[in-house]
């Protein structure tokens, strides 16, 4: 008999029951229409991809013009966009699977071409040292505010929409991110500086997007994902993302999912030895954690049953939708070289990543 784990059995996220504690992982698909609208290859993708997960969590919905991550994303920065939303969580529901959608602000980790000719945007005028970007325009602090407003008014659009919850992306050196970074954050009002005041504004959209989600009728859920640690000189140290948990905690998200290289990594600013995802564990108590980076195998899974709450797959899961049943028999999966972009449902630019 196959070895079961923690996360086979249905789930408790919130007010949300889940089938299983195994989730798709947030992804940048890039098959949204060119105005960010719900296209007819991301229902198939998402209803294939969510048929043995517990959680989809539907990637990188960018919540204004500007903060669009890579051409092919989709948007909730407009009211026109929640047909097609309601068309994604219908087929993501008739999967079985509940539906979360990650919203996010590309701040100046994006281009003129991702964003349709929308200016790009950050805490400073300060370029990215990576990716294709241009040097963003320093945000005024009226234009902050109206970024806490956009938050808030996607999150109504995914609630009418008929997702189960958000996710506010704060990883991957996106806005969220950025102001918490010294790196790129050279504000000298109260957005920047101490820690104190480079924490603002991913609190003021959590506390806002908590604020709309007590208004959903359906039960909805507020999670956070986050980076760890930047490793550059002068980056985000692991010590503030710490903080930024336990403050997190303190104001009531329903989960807090890491997005890690490899579920195991140690942290690179700190001398601390443990899994980093245990150090944030120790912060968070009984807040459930979910954890990506290189979970592939029987022995992965069993390594992290009864450390973290929930799994977040990405590449096994692109390759092999029936991952969640099927990881305990490696010869019953897939490997690229087997597959094509349209069996998958993905784009060949970015099918040839996998």
């Amino acid at each position: 008999m196959a070895q079961q784990f923690s996360f086979d059995r249905p789930q408790t996220l919130g007010p949300l029951h889940l089938r299983n504690g195994y989730c798709l992982a947030p992804l940048e698909t890039r098959t949204a229409l060119f105005d960010g609208e719900v296209g007819r290859d991301d229902c198939y993708f998402h209803r294939e991809h969510a048929r043995h997960v517990g959680l989809d969590i539907v990637g990188s919905i960018y919540v204004h013009a500007s903060g669009a991550t890579v051409t092919g994303s989709l948007s909730a920065a407009d009211d026109a966009m929640i047909p097609g939303l309601r068309r994604l969580t219908a087929a993501i529901h008739a999967s079985g699977a509940r539906a979360v959608g990650q919203l996010v602000h590309a701040g100046r980790m994006t281009n003129h071409v991702a964003t349709n000719g929308a200016p790009v945007v950050g805490p400073s005028a300060v370029r990215a040292a990576h990716g294709v970007v241009e040097m963003p325009h320093a945000l005024t602090r009226a234009e902050v505010l109206a970024i806490v407003d956009q938050f808030g008014a996607a999150t109504q659009r995914l609630i009418l929409a008929g997702f189960d919850g958000v996710e506010l992306h704060g990883a991957n050196s996106f806005l969220l991110q950025q102001f918490l970074s010294p790196l790129s954050n050279r504000r000298t009002d109260d957005f920047g500086g101490d820690l104190l005041n480079r924490v603002r504004l991913p609190l003021l959209v959590v506390q806002r997007v908590l604020q709309v989600a007590k208004q959903a009728r359906q039960p909805f859920v507020v999670g956070y994902r986050l980076s760890p640690e930047e490793v550059e000189p002068g980056g985000l140290r692991l010590l503030d993302t710490l903080t930024l948990s336990r403050l997190l905690t303190q104001l009531s998200i329903d989960y807090l999912s890491l997005s890690l290289h490899h579920y195991d990594q140690t942290a690179q600013t700190s001398a601390a030895t443990a899994p980093v995802r245990r150090l944030f564990k120790a912060q968070i108590g009984n807040l459930p954690l979910m954890v990506a980076g290189e979970i592939a195998r029987a022995a992965d899974v069993q390594r992290l049953d009864q450390q973290v709450a929930f799994l977040a797959i990405g590449r096994q899961l692109m390759l092999n939708p029936q991952w969640p049943v099927a990881f305990r028999f490696p010869a019953a999966l897939h490997t690229a070289a087997e597959l094509s972009a349209e069996r998958v449902g993905l784009p060949q630019a970015i099918f040839k990543y996998l």
